[in-house]
């Protein structure tokens, strides 16, 4: 019967594509995956050197550090200390 060999040729065809795709798509992510890992800053080839600030900002905050303390005050009210200001009125209606 030549009708199987047929439809076995067309299996082994379909599982060679198979497989062929199944390589090529192992082998993209492999490319993907270094790509990426080379890219990755955490794995960069030259080496940063520390950074430090300008001489005046140290000296300002020096200064920051030595300023004395302050108080906290009260938002003034134009009635009398002790009583409390007097409420909002609130204009409500329906529609």
């Amino acid at each position: 019967m030549p009708s199987e060999s047929r439809i076995q040729a067309g299996r082994d065809r379909a599982a060679t594509a198979k497989r062929a795709l199944a390589l090529s798509a192992a082998g993209g992510f492999l490319v993907v995956f270094g790509l990426a890992r080379l890219a990755h800053p955490g794995t960069a080839a030259t080496r940063s050197s520390q950074l430090s600030p300008p001489a005046s900002i140290s000296s300002e905050v020096q200064q920051g550090l030595q300023l004395g303390g302050g108080s906290i005050s009260s938002p003034s009210n134009e009635s009398s200390p002790g009583t409390s200001a007097p409420a909002p009125q609130v204009q409500t209606g329906t529609s």
